[in-house]
Formats: C-alpha cells, structure tokens, sequence
C-alpha cells in the first residue's frame, strides 16, 4: 500500500514537471527547412524537402509548409504539397484549433494543435462519406533552439498507411 502510494506521487512529481516544462508556442516560430523519408511499413517509399513556416497570427498562430517529395523509384517524378493553417487558442493551455475546423461527421476536416513539452502536434481528422476515417498526426519536436524533428504519420481506418520523418534546421534570415 505504501508503495503505491509513493509510486502515485512520483508519477504526479513527474507530470507537474512535465506540466511545468511545456515550452510555449512562441518556441517553435520560425521558418525550418529539412529532409528526411517517407516510409509504409519497413521500405522507404520517398525522399521529402521541405519547408516550414510557424508565426503568430493574432492570439494564436500560423503554420504553413512546402513539401517537395520524390518517389524513390522514379527520382525525376516529383511532387509538391502545400499547406497552411491558422490556429486560435483552444479551451486549454497549450491546446489551439483551426479556425477553419468543422465536423469531421459533415465531411470537414476537424484540426487541432497541442504543445506538450518539447513537441507540437498537429492533428487532422477526416471522416469520408462511407464511413472510412482518416488521421493524420504531425509532430514536430524541438531538439534544441535550431533544431526540430518531424514525425509524420497517417493513419487510415486503425492502420499506419504512411510514415515519414525530416530533420529540419532554423533558417537564419
């Protein structure tokens, strides 16, 4: 019983300096450029470019990025993806949601972000009109102040569809 006890209150030491240790969203502004691969399952299906642009935009923040992939069996096909999002504060410190987000039972996308210790994540929610959903979950993780890992990962119906990662380097304008 004691042990219990004294494991609980690790585990809230641990999430109160977890808690305490979240950086702020002003921490990951900047424009990143990276490389990295995507990947389904064990074999790389892509190399990717790519380049991230995080701001502040009224009370919240904005988010855009380029993305430049080409198909690992034919290098000279490539692709070019952008996006950008626009994040107001959600109903939580830390938590923020696309002021464009809607119900993802409507056909909209449903995307929402979170700053969780070193990390930001983005989420996006699709739900097509048979039913079939769709996840995908950005996480971008600051390993020092001019360095930052993408972890990228689509899930379609409970299944990793893709997987990609990059490591990205603060542009110094």
């Amino acid at each position: 019983m004691r042990i219990a006890m004294l494991l609980a209150l690790v585990a809230l030491s641990l999430s109160s300096t977890a808690q305490a240790a979240d950086r702020k969203i002003d921490d990951f502004f900047g424009r990143w450029l990276g490389t990295g691969e995507a990947t389904q399952g064990s074999a790389k299906t892509q190399s990717r470019d790519s380049e991230v642009i995080i701001e502040r935009a009224a009370d919240g923040f904005k988010i855009s990025w380029t993305t430049m992939s080409s198909d690992v069996t034919a290098p000279t096909r490539s692709k070019v993806k952008t996006a950008l999002l626009t994040f107001k504060p959600g109903g939580k410190p830390g938590y923020f949601v696309d002021v464009k987000a809607g119900n993802p039972l409507d056909g909209k996308k449903s995307t929402w972000a979170r700053v969780a210790g070193d990390t930001l994540s983005i989420n996006q929610l699709v739900v097509g009109d048979d039913g079939q959903w769709d996840v995908s979950v950005y996480d971008r993780t600051l390993k020092d102040q001019n360095s930052m890992e993408l972890a990228f990962t689509r899930i379609t119906n409970g299944k990793i569809a893709r997987q990609a990662s990059l490591k990205m380097t603060r542009a110094k304008d």
